[in-house]
């Protein structure tokens, strides 16, 4: 009475925020690339939960590149070159940048983790590697640049280090064992 709620009415407050909303994928979304074999290249990418079939990818490449006098903010960039269908059923090279997103590669039993809150920044960024058996995974520390590119044939990745080493993340030694 008078304003006040009488309690008995009040609805109980939940004892936990429901887990559909908890599981929802936020920001720009999950950027998955699972590789499964490199000679012939074989390979699964889902945005989000859409599959793309690997014969619609032209080219998958991911750049990112510490600040420097050239490029203040780094450079972190990941795009999509895909074929797609026009209104005429014509097919189409569409390209679209990934980030912002949390961007996962898998391959030769190595894994690559990227989460970019803002393209063309290293604020907000992620990387990490690997997997561990609780679940978590090594976070890159010392990075100056990382590059990844896909496309038919061609699969390369390649992490520098703020020392100048250049280390391959999918060694070439490790493809040539799956072929």
């Amino acid at each position: 009475m008078f304003g006040r709620k009488n309690p008995q009415q009040m609805p109980p407050e939940p004892a936990h925020v429901k887990a559909a909303e908890v599981a929802h994928i936020e920001g720009g979304g999950l950027v998955q690339l699972i590789i499964t074999d490199v000679r012939p290249i074989a390979f699964y990418l889902f945005l989000n939960d859409v599959y793309v079939p690997q014969e619609r990818v032209e080219s998958f490449s991911l750049s990112i590149e510490a600040p420097s006098k050239e490029a203040l903010g780094g450079i972190v960039r990941a795009t999509l070159a895909r074929s797609v269908d026009t209104v005429a059923g014509k097919a189409e090279l569409q390209r679209s940048e990934l980030f912002p997103c949390t961007l996962e590669i898998i391959a030769l039993g190595r894994r690559l983790s990227v989460t970019a809150s803002q393209p063309d920044s290293v604020d907000g960024l992620w990387v990490s590697l690997g997997l561990r058996a609780d679940g978590t995974s090594a976070e890159v520390q010392g990075l100056a640049a990382l590059r990844v590119l896909v496309m038919e044939g061609f699969v390369d990745a390649k992490l520098t280090w703020n020392d100048g080493e250049v280390e391959d993340i999918f060694p070439a030694d490790q493809a040539a064992g799956l072929a």
